[in-house]
């Protein structure tokens, strides 16, 4: 990665990139870091392509998203272990108890705070899913 890892002073936000970016066709930026903070924007089940993945299968888009966020994280030299908040949209609430499933199988205690709400649609017609979070770049999560 070519940009430095900001510091708790740094005034400077810094765009987090993969190669190839899927995000950049949409005109949205995958996330920044900022002072020892990871945001990220929402996250689908799109791939490093941008083609869909588990059209019309939650649990596949659920795996995807989460290895989206995985390979975001790992991009901006965070991880999984260090997400401290998350914005969860569904487009059914019906699947809220795969979503409980899911935060045991990819979250480990101290879990992140949640929040999870139904939307009508997201950004594509066939997206039941998205995940925004917030990690550490340094330190732990302390529960």
């Amino acid at each position: 990665m070519s940009d430095p890892v900001p510091q708790a002073t740094d005034k400077n936000a810094y765009r987090i990139k993969t190669n190839p970016d899927p995000y950049d066709a949409f005109k949205i930026a995958l996330g920044y870091r900022a002072g020892n903070l990871i945001f990220l924007s929402g996250q689908a089940s799109i791939d490093e392509t941008g083609a869909l993945v588990g059209v019309g299968d939650f649990d596949r888009q659920v795996e995807q998203t989460f290895a989206n966020i995985k390979r975001a994280l790992e991009a901006a030299g965070s991880s999984m272990e260090k997400i401290i908040k998350v914005n969860i949209y569904l487009t059914d609430m019906a699947n809220f108890p795969k979503i409980i499933e899911a935060r045991g199988k990819y979250f480990k205690q101290p879990w992140p705070a949640d929040t999870i709400v139904e939307v009508g649609a997201l950004g594509l017609p066939e997206l039941q899913i998205e995940i925004e979070a917030i990690a550490l770049i340094e330190g732990e999560v302390i529960g």
